[in-house]
């Protein structure tokens, strides 16, 4: 299994941790009671939990996904540091009732796995808006690189012409699509088809005409998403 640059550095810095940490807990001069184990059981689950994570949010593909996972990264350390730091006290002070210990402990861990569990799903749906955005923008980009694909293939002036103002008309408008422009865009799409056909006939008159009725549909489309929105 092959194990990135971050992924190993993580194992290093938890294996240090680790390290120091049982150090410190065993050189202690305290006796080991129940106080002890559960400062010390709980930091170590704590620091398995950090590693856990970051293995997690480090093998998510994609940069995004990965900026995203800061969020967990730094909840996560920001648990370990405070579980740490409770964990020393709770084995500096043997003479407290461990319970005490599992109550504070526990309501930690809980408040960090909610934590987690929550900003897994908000990255989630950031992700799913993102790529529904992508979806939706994409039919008027894809659209205004067919019209200048097809003003590179014509030579007649008054046909260039027509192109360049139907592309810029579809550069300026709103790029985002939904299912209630679906019957105008499918119009668009329709007008688009004899367009082609058109250049392909370098029938200049035809796509001056298309042009024009397209632009109208275009403008059409501008005012729905204003009402839509």
């Amino acid at each position: 299994m092959n194990i990135s640059k971050n992924k190993g550095l993580l194992l290093v810095i938890t294996f240090i941790i680790f390290a120091v940490y049982n150090i410190i807990a065993f050189l202690l001069p305290n006796s080991q009671g129940g106080m002890f184990w559960t400062g010390y059981g709980f930091s170590m689950a704590a620091i398995l939990l950090t590693a856990g994570v970051g293995f997690y949010t480090l093998g998510r593909k994609g940069l995004k996904s990965k900026v995203y996972g800061v969020s967990l990264l730094s909840l996560v350390w920001s648990y370990l540091i405070a579980q740490l730091i409770v964990g020393l006290l709770e084995m500096a002070f043997p003479s407290v009732p461990f319970q005490y210990g599992i109550i504070l402990n526990a309501i930690l861990l809980g408040a960090c796995l909610i934590g987690l569990i929550a900003a897994d799903i908000a990255i989630d749906e950031v992700q799913r808006i993102d790529e529904n955005v992508k979806m939706k923008i994409s039919y008027m980009k894809s659209l205004q690189t067919d019209i200048e694909s097809l003003s590179g293939k014509t030579k007649d002036e008054a046909a260039k012409k027509a192109l360049k103002d139907l592309g810029e008309a579809i550069r300026y408008s709103d790029p985002m699509s939904s299912s209630q422009l679906s019957a105008i865009e499918n119009e668009i799409k329709v007008k688009l088809a004899g367009l082609t056909d058109a250049a392909a006939s370098f029938d200049s008159p035809a796509i001056v005409s298309i042009c024009g009725e397209m632009q109208q549909l275009v403008a059409e489309r501008n005012r729905t998403c204003k009402i839509i929105k």
